[in-house]
């Protein structure tokens, strides 16, 4: 009995092989070309099992079996199998990705408004980050900690209003952005990290203890089109978490008091609140 290596399995799993199929193509590569019944003896496989699976592998055209008594099967060649399997890959994605957009634009709408919810992890906030940027019609605002440059490197987007601001002290940043979004509505600022050392105007006691535990690099807000919104506050922690939501309410309420915030960073103007009421002097 020989055994095949059980990373080599899943990685077969993984292409859409079954445990069979995956051990079976295996065994007949090492063979070079073998009857049923040497696959039966070295897998530890029913004989049924090994015919069954043969005939699957002659389908998909990784196997090819040889006119002979008795048959003799033989494997086409690795860098062969893995293209066939990648390109059944990419066709199903393809046949997946059409299905559902047309799913997406028949989304039904309830009464009742999004919650909150949370992603996990920096994989996860980037396929979300990208996401939002590819399907704006309308406008995107977005201010993002440099740790999250990596995520929109690539991405181009439709002539549509932009804002982005980016929290970073690279030089020559704001000119390599404005080269990656050179569109008429875009609207680029690099803001240095050290303006967010500054209190704003009647700024509570505490302030000096929230800069403290502030991480600025982990800064994200991004709206899309006023219908959906992705959020990380600048805070210290040791995992990311982000709020995402299409809660109509949560956007609108972010954006106004985003507008105060981004009003500061890029142009000085401080928050239009009334100074504090000051206690009257006894007579």
């Amino acid at each position: 009995m020989g055994s095949i290596p059980s990373s080599l399995v899943k990685a077969l799993n993984e292409l859409g092989l079954s445990n069979y199929e995956a051990s079976v193509y295996a065994a007949l590569v090492l063979y070079d070309n073998a009857e049923a019944k040497d696959l039966v003896e070295y897998l530890s496989i029913s004989k049924p099992s090994v015919y069954e699976t043969l005939d699957h592998l002659a389908e998909m055209g990784l196997a090819v079996k040889r006119v002979s008594k008795p048959a003799r099967y033989s494997a086409v060649s690795p860098q062969m199998a893995i293209d066939l399997l990648m390109g059944n890959h990419r066709k199903s994605a393809d046949r997946a990705l059409a299905a559902l957009k047309k799913l997406e634009t028949e989304k039904v709408h309830t009464e009742k408004e999004d919650a909150l919810w949370t992603i996990y992890g920096d994989t996860s906030i980037e396929y979300k980050i990208r996401d939002l940027f590819g399907k704006a019609k309308s406008h995107i605002r977005c201010m993002i900690g440099e740790r999250y440059l990596p995520f929109i490197e690539n991405i181009r987007i439709k002539d549509i209003p932009l804002v982005l601001i980016v929290i970073s002290d690279t030089p020559g940043l704001e000119r390599k952005l404005r080269a990656q979004f050179p569109g008429k509505g875009a609207e680029i600022h690099v803001i240095p990290s050290e303006k967010f050392a500054v209190p704003p105007p009647f700024a509570p006691r505490e302030f000096e203890e929230i800069r403290k535990l502030m991480r600025v690099e982990n800064t994200l807000e991004l709206i899309v089109d006023d219908e959906e919104l992705l959020m990380v506050p600048p805070f210290f922690s040791s995992t990311v978490s982000v709020l995402n939501t299409r809660n109509k309410g949560a956007i609108l309420h972010m954006k106004l008091f985003s507008q105060f915030t981004w009003k500061r960073l890029i142009d000085g103007e401080e928050f239009p609140f009334p100074p504090p009421p000051q206690k009257k002097k006894r007579a």
